[in-house]
């Protein structure tokens, strides 16, 4: 088993001293670290951390927004990168958020549940929006370039023969909004 520890800030002008005394005297034997900002989901020494945990592993974090500023979902994704290959966690700053006892993997069931749920709801409430939108009327998708009877209009001139770019160029559109349109 060993003992990692991950530390973050967002900016270089930002300094990880605090949170690497914290981990040393919570037992980390290792620490990784960085300078990047914790919405950015490819961060190089979190997937180092992530490949090289084995079973019985623990990772020991600051707080659990070191690991992501990407919302609940990432969070919990992270957090199940690392419960999958048999390691736990423990967040020095929520200590709920602690996979290490039987208590804290029952409270990230219950979160991790939480977090399912209440993304199952936006989806089906945005889902619902939608259709009433489309229902009373509404059109999704990009306005068009042209007004139908520009359309039509183009359409004919391209068939007669004449160039596109010329075409474009007196509707101010491209050249592709032209050769897409179809009879």
């Amino acid at each position: 088993m060993t003992v990692l520890g991950y530390a973050r800030v967002s900016t270089s002008g930002q300094e990880l001293d605090i949170q690497i005394v914290q981990l040393k005297a919570a037992g980390c034997e290792t620490i990784l670290c960085e300078k990047e900002s914790g919405t950015k989901v490819n961060r190089r020494e979190l997937s180092r951390l992530l490949r090289r945990l084995r079973k019985g592993d623990v990772v020991i974090i600051p707080a659990l927004d070191r690991l992501t500023r990407g919302g609940p979902f990432r969070m919990l994704s992270v957090l199940s990168e690392i419960t999958s290959r048999g390691a736990s966690y423990r967040s020095l700053a929520e200590p709920w958020a602690d996979t290490t006892h039987e208590l804290g993997e029952v409270l990230a069931a219950l979160v991790g549940y939480i977090a399912r749920k209440t993304r199952e709801d936006i989806i089906r409430r945005t889902t619902a929006g939608r259709e009433r939108a489309r229902l009373n009327g509404v059109q999704f998708g990009r306005k068009p370039k042209l007004t139908p009877e520009q359309r039509e209009r183009a359409l004919a001139r391209r068939l007669a023969g004449e160039p596109q770019k010329r075409i474009a160029s007196d509707y101010d559109v491209s050249c592709s909004t032209i050769s897409r349109l179809k009879a």
